[in-house]
């Protein structure tokens, strides 16, 4: 099924008045669907700007490398050549009459994330902006590991008459259905 049958589905069902309970359950899966999807494309397109910006971050220590080497045998020229090759791409453009005493404010005015920060995301920063962007996502995980734990209950609870001290296996299936609940109510999130 694809994200466009799912449009068709919610407009059918949106139309048709009243719903009954399993058509209100396809509303909400469908809605879901929705929302996972529009995620998923978020985060594709994430992905990709990340990579284009580490492949251009590589370029630019590459070039500069270079530039240096050319500079370490007197070779200027080819030096302001390798870092214009480096800066083809970049996203900003220096002032025609900055000053060296300029660099540092304009370099400065240049670092900043798409929140309008200065600086950096750590990984943990950027883990909690994508969480943030995409609360499906995330739910739909920790769904996954809450069915994992709900598997391994309905998979042990035959084993617990087979022990002796069948009462702490009682209390022990009792914790892992207490940590399916908190898993789907996202307490997994630290």
């Amino acid at each position: 099924m694809n994200i466009e049958t799912v449009n068709e589905l919610i407009q059918s069902l949106e139309s048709a008045g009243e719903l009954s309970i399993k058509e209100t359950k396809v509303m909400a899966l469908a809605r879901a669907y929705q929302q996972l999807a529009a995620e998923n494309a978020y985060l594709l397109s994430g992905a990709a700007r990340e990579l284009n910006t580490s492949w251009m971050f590589h370029k630019t220590m590459l070039g500069a490398q270079a530039a240096l080497a050319c500079l370490s045998l007197g070779r200027e020229s080819a030096a302001r050549d390798w870092l214009e090759g480096t800066t083809d791409e970049a996203g900003a453009d220096i002032p025609v009459d900055i000053t060296v005493a300029g660099l540092q404010a304009w370099f400065d005015s240049q670092m900043v994330s798409n929140d309008g920060k200065s600086g950096f995301l750590t990984r943990k920063e950027a883990e909690e902006a994508i969480r943030k962007a995409c609360p499906a996502t995330d739910a739909f995980l920790a769904g996954i590991k809450a069915d994992g734990v709900e598997e391994f209950v309905s998979n042990t609870v035959h084993k617990i008459f087979d022990e002796s001290e069948a009462v702490s296996a009682l209390a022990y299936l009792s914790l892992a259905n207490s940590h399916v609940k908190q898993l789907r109510e996202g307490a997994d999130k630290c």
